[in-house]
């Protein structure tokens, strides 16, 4: 028994009012700079919708994530969907599987000037939204939550990835009752246990804290290949095109060192999120990663250990895990609602990276 502790995030989706304080709160802590203008680390979507960047969920197209295939004598093989190693060096300089800049939104800014200098007249006057790549006067069409609450956009329900294989009638009702009731899914990264940017870097300078499973980037070693940002089937590592560098989500580990919350969490307005320690074992990872999709979920579930559990403290403490680790995660309420209750899910377990982020879903409960 390999005993590892995780930090984990439980968003409980019945309380999200859709109101952007958490992304707001993570743009003007970590991505209000040159170059990281289109990363929203943090944003929320109304789903059903196309989310950001636009169809991220289409891996038909981006080849996020795992795939189960065939090996010798029958055995299941775990692959990265977007390459073999040998079709990785073909793809090194060209990536058709990365999301272009029409996928997140050209980064802007307004002419000011225009306001500033505007001659006396009787109509108000406008700025003028131009280019900060370029500098030139552009038309904005796309942004992270330009389809929020169904405004200034034709990309509605009936074009969500995951509902192509609904009815039309239902989407036509779906779409109906969007405009009425609204739902919304707050993303982060999810600090998977199987993450595939790690695997596709082939600079290693993705890796994943032994200490507290935190997905973080060496920047010293990113050498700007971006196969990390295509290998991510969530779309939550970003290329900073100013520094040259790939940049995502720490899950606030300065904060969190600091006994402080994330600072998404701590400016929830719905207090939808909570934060909490996972006990799990590592040598049952491999082996929950090649289940078939029907079983992931329950996989995923029994690789988490009881805290309770005297023989999972001893093999914690033999790891090196702190008592006050263990006495936390004895308190964690992630635990309670993954594990012992059963409500809450990874999203998307099918991607086979094991995300360690958790969503209670509208409208229904779940058991395990």
């Amino acid at each position: 028994m390999n005993v590892r502790a995780h930090m984990s995030m439980l968003f409980h989706l019945d309380k999200c009012i859709g109101c952007h304080t958490c992304s707001i709160a993570c743009k003007n802590l970590w991505t209000d700079r040159k170059g990281a203008e289109y990363m929203w680390w943090n944003n929320v979507e109304t789903r059903p919708g196309a989310g950001y960047p636009t169809q991220w969920e289409n891996q038909e197209h981006f080849n996020g994530g795992w795939e189960l295939t065939s090996g010798q004598k029958k055995n299941s093989n775990l692959n990265l969907r977007l390459h073999s190693k040998a079709k990785g060096l073909f793809n090194l300089f060209f990536n058709p599987s990365l999301p272009s800049l029409e996928d997140y939104y050209e980064p802007y800014t307004f002419r000011y000037s225009d306001l500033f200098n505007a001659p006396q007249g009787d109509d108000q006057p406008t700025a003028i939204p131009i280019s900060m790549i370029t500098g030139e006067p552009m038309e904005i069409k796309s942004g992270p939550n330009w389809d929020d609450d169904l405004g200034g956009s034709n990309i509605y329900a009936r074009n969500d990835p995951s509902m192509q294989d609904v009815p039309d009638e239902v989407r036509l009702q779906l779409d109906e009752l969007e405009r009425v009731v609204f739902n919304y899914l707050p993303r982060i990264c999810n600090h998977c246990l199987n993450p595939a940017c790690v695997a596709a870097c082939p600079s290693g300078a993705i890796y994943k804290r032994a200490e507290d499973g935190v997905v973080l980037v060496n920047e010293n070693k990113c050498r700007a290949w971006r196969m990390c940002v295509a290998a991510c089937p969530y779309k939550k590592v970003y290329y900073n095109w100013s520094t040259g560098k790939s940049e995502k989500c720490i899950l606030c580990f300065p904060r969190l060192e600091t006994g402080q919350a994330p600072a998404c969490a701590h400016s929830c307005v719905g207090r939808i999120r909570y934060m909490g320690v996972l006990l799990f074992d590592a040598d049952r990872v491999p082996e929950a990663a090649l289940v078939s999709d029907s079983e992931l979920v329950a996989a995923q579930r029994a690789t988490i250990l009881d805290p309770f559990d005297p023989q999972v403290i001893a093999a914690a403490q033999a790891n090196g895990i702190d008592d006050g680790w263990i006495a936390v995660a004895q308190k964690s309420p992630v635990y309670k609602f993954v594990k012992e209750w059963g409500l809450a899910l990874p999203l998307h377990p099918e991607y086979r990276t094991m995300a360690m982020m958790f969503y209670i879903h509208r409208f229904r409960q779940w058991s395990a």
